[in-house]
């Protein structure tokens, strides 16, 4: 039986670990930007998708940095978490994270950053945001 919650977590966690910004592995009613929010992909199982029978998992990391409009340094920011800024900065990308531990402290078979979407503004709970949605699969155990 997967453990979807535990592999929430163990992502929420390497990627705080990683790059520094709080991530929670699951919704809340209210945030307070900058975070990282934990939700189901799309599609968010499939199934049959590993050898051994395990199930594939995607997860998305909605990636909120600031409820005001956005100005040069909050986006250098999103660029950086995604990364795909200039400098040193560019080291604490939520792909990275992933990357340098993917099995999540071994918590999953896997883990990869897929892709990036929605860069710009995205909602949450009813309120519009600058950030961006990155898609991540997950082997479960």
């Amino acid at each position: 039986m997967a453990d979807i919650a535990g592999a929430r977590t163990a992502l929420a966690a390497r990627i705080t670990t990683g790059t520094g910004l709080r991530t929670m592995p699951e919704a809340r009613d209210q945030v307070s930007p900058p975070v990282g929010v934990i939700l189901p992909g799309q599609p968010f199982i499939v199934f049959g998708d590993t050898m051994d029978g395990a199930l594939s998992v995607n997860l998305r990391v909605l990636l909120l940095l600031s409820d005001a409009p956005p100005s040069e340094k909050v986006q250098r920011a999103l660029d950086a978490y995604l990364g795909i800024g200039t400098g040193p900065s560019s080291a604490i990308s939520i792909a990275g994270a992933i990357q340098a531990d993917p099995t999540l402290n071994g918590a999953v078979h896997f883990a990869v950053p897929l892709s990036v979407d929605s860069y710009g503004r995205v909602e949450y709970a009813g309120i519009p945001y600058f950030g961006a949605r990155v898609t991540v699969q997950v082997g479960t155990i």
